[in-house]
């Protein structure tokens, strides 16, 4: 980890996420918990979070393009910039606002915020490989991903503390101070991405004369001659489905079985979170190489858990079962991840990055708009059958095709083969920034 940090342009990139996703747990889990208090409605929260991925549904594949045609860096910058202004916006909204806001407002913020999201993630994705060496990108994907469930846990903690204000003096200043916290997250992501050198995109081609579209059908076409990212992509619809109503049950099952204070609720997220945490800093030390076996294997074991889970009444239990869950998972994604950013050249790698990310969100609006309703059809326990049977099933399928078992993690960026990468030139020699322009 200190070898990565030392990477100045890594570790600017690494601090502002940082801060920027407790500022994200704030705003995800406040206003679902906002929501419950004011309208008493587990549909709506569905509705909500189907809302919130419509907007991956529609411009996923061109935002992916887009990363594979403009420098990256700008990308991110004016993503980060966008999302503070609504941030600020919106607690200016809230702070002349008489008593508690409408639903559309929720709806309103959720989309716009998607919207701009949806073309940060493939640009950032797509950057990391470009920002440190080949031999450390395993080890920058643990960390991006540790950051990630660490500061989603430290927003979690801080969200305890606002949520037993809540519970004495109303939910408007509860969510107000949450809106306020992740405005200024994104501002100091603003500043720290701002840092960073440019990161055009690697090419054997020039693109000027290709339309937007044509890029993106190149790039589904690109996921279906390599058998091992179509699988794991294929897979991702699956787990979407099945994993997306996890949070209206966690709601729900909070109120019914642990009280229906904030507290229980965060601590439940906490254990998930601690565990995929705990998981993502050993993973680097356990030296995988089977990126497809690992995949499998841990998302069949986190369904197993899910569904004890539902059969888990005391507290205590239901925690230690969602912590395991999380360690299962923490396994999951580095390793897939490192697969993909060394198979795949630089120049397809925006469009790649986004294909998992359209797919994933792509079917949440089904599993969410349903997943109150199917709560209500099928009660807290059959409802973890469910979703716990599913999950084990589709990550468990992947398994019978061979080469998808087989799948190695390349040693070095597919684009670069046969010649040394400014990367590897940076990692045996450290110089300073100017100095590696002029190389």
């Amino acid at each position: 980890m200190l070898d990565l940090l030392r990477i100045k342009d890594f570790r600017n990139l690494w601090f502002g996420q940082a801060i920027s996703r407790i500022g994200d747990a704030f705003y995800f889990l406040g206003p679902m918990f906002v929501v419950k208090r004011i309208f008493d409605d587990n549909a709506m929260i569905g509705y909500i979070g189907a809302a919130e991925a419509l907007p991956y549904l529609f411009f996923g594949p061109i935002a992916g393009a887009v990363a594979d045609r403009i420098d990256r860096k700008k990308i991110m910058l004016w993503a980060e910039i966008i999302c503070t202004i609504i941030m600020f916006a919106y607690f200016i909204y809230l702070m002349i606002l008489p008593g508690h806001p409408p639903k559309w407002i929720f709806f309103v913020v959720g989309v716009t915020m998607s919207t701009v999201r949806v073309f940060f993630f493939p640009a950032k994705n797509a950057a990391i490989p470009r920002l440190v060496p080949a031999e450390k990108l395993f080890s920058a994907n643990a960390l991006s991903a540790g950051t990630d469930q660490f500061g989603w846990l430290i927003g979690n903690v801080l969200m305890v503390s606002l949520g037993m204000i809540a519970d004495r003096v109303g939910v408007m200043p509860f969510l107000k101070i949450l809106v306020f916290t992740n405005a200024i997250s994104f501002l100091i992501s603003v500043l720290c991405v701002a840092t960073l050198p440019k990161i055009e995109i690697l090419r054997e081609e020039h693109h000027e004369d290709k339309h937007l579209f044509t890029d993106v059908i190149e790039g589904i076409a690109y996921a279906k001659r390599d058998r091992v990212i179509g699988l794991s992509l294929l897979t991702t619809i699956g787990l979407g489905l099945f994993i997306s109503p996890f949070f209206v049950v966690y709601i729900a099952t909070n109120e019914q079985w642990f009280g229906n204070k904030a507290a229980p609720l965060a601590f439940i997220e906490t254990c998930f979170i601690i565990g995929m945490l705990s998981m993502s800093f050993i993973i680097p030390r356990l030296k995988i190489k089977k990126a497809g076996m690992a995949y499998s294997l841990g998302l069949t074991l986190a369904g197993i858990c899910i569904l004890i889970m539902g059969g888990s009444r005391f507290f205590g239990l239901y925690c230690f079962w969602n912590l395991i869950c999380g360690f299962a998972i923490g396994g999951v994604d580095v390793p897939m991840r490192t697969y993909q950013m060394l198979k795949v050249p630089d120049e397809y790698r925006g469009r790649i990055m986004s294909l998992g990310q359209l797919i994933w969100m792509s079917v949440q609006p089904v599993g969410m708009a349903l997943g109150g309703t199917l709560l209500g059809l099928l009660g807290i326990v059959k409802m973890h059958v469910f979703m716990g049977a599913g999950f084990a099933l589709t990550g468990a399928t992947p398994m019978l095709d061979k080469e998808f078992r087989e799948a190695t993690i390349p040693d070095r960026p597919s684009s670069t083969e046969g010649e040394p990468s400014a990367q590897s030139v940076t990692a045996e020699y450290p110089i300073g920034d100017a100095e590696l322009e002029k190389v």
